[in-house]
């Protein structure tokens, strides 16, 4: 993600201002950190509940590493409505109506709880 900061300030990308994320591998906590986070969408937010922008997931239906809660927590904090595709194919509309025979795609909630795996 470090160099994906780096092209888009070189290529004049506003940086922090972002409608839509792609979650890097799966949700992995070791693609990600709190600094490039930071860099990239900006600072941790006073309140978890307020969305600046949509994150997807793309992580497979049975797989309890993936995506990590405590990644996903990362992206809620600065602002992201979290979703996840869990084997099912997802649409982002960027601000178009829905499509007929489309549902809405939750979002993904805060964790208090995250488990580590080894």
């Amino acid at each position: 993600m470090r160099w994906a900061a780096i092209y888009a300030e070189s290529v004049g990308l506003p940086l922090q201002k972002f409608s839509f994320v792609q979650i890097p591998h799966h949700g992995s906590r070791r693609n990600v950190g709190p600094m490039i986070l930071t860099r990239l969408l900006g600072e941790i937010q006073a309140e978890v509940s307020a969305s600046r922008f949509s994150a997807f997931v793309s992580a497979p239906k049975d797989d309890e590493k993936h995506p990590r809660r405590i990644v996903l927590n990362a992206f809620k904090r600065r602002g992201g409505h979290i979703i996840a595709t869990q084997g099912v194919g997802k649409v982002h509309w960027g601000g178009f109506p829905a499509r007929a025979g489309y549902d809405v795609a939750e979002s993904l909630p805060f964790y208090t709880q995250v488990a580590e795996y080894t």
